[in-house]
């Protein structure tokens, strides 16, 4: 999903949670083979416990929102995005998987 929208978007920075080091470094030579390794930053390890550190260590925040994790945890990431107040304030949020396994409060 990082590699698509860099291709699709010129001027943006993103940052990718990858909780298995293995996929992590998969991820990392795709966008390096796709040419757009300078526009990613892969952290290694589980959102619930990246966000937290991710507030404390950046002077920006996120304009946009792209999570494709298990549904059941949708509505605790975004709570830890806006209470560490890593959200734009017209941010757009995309979730992907919210119908299977479900996520009614997310939705």
């Amino acid at each position: 999903s990082a590699m698509v929208i860099c291709q699709a978007v010129a001027d943006v920075s993103i940052t990718t949670v990858e909780n298995d080091p293995v996929h992590a470094i998969i991820a990392t030579n795709i966008l390096a083979f796709a040419g757009v390794s300078q526009k990613v930053k892969v952290l290694i390890g589980h959102s619930l416990s990246l966000l937290p550190r991710l507030a404390a260590n950046m002077n920006e925040r996120f304009g946009g929102v792209f999570t494709d994790t298990r549904g059941s945890r949708y509505d605790q990431e975004l709570m830890m995005l806006i209470q560490h107040g890593l959200l734009e304030p017209k941010a757009v949020i995309v979730a992907d998987n919210v119908l299977k396994p479900g996520t009614p409060l997310y939705l």
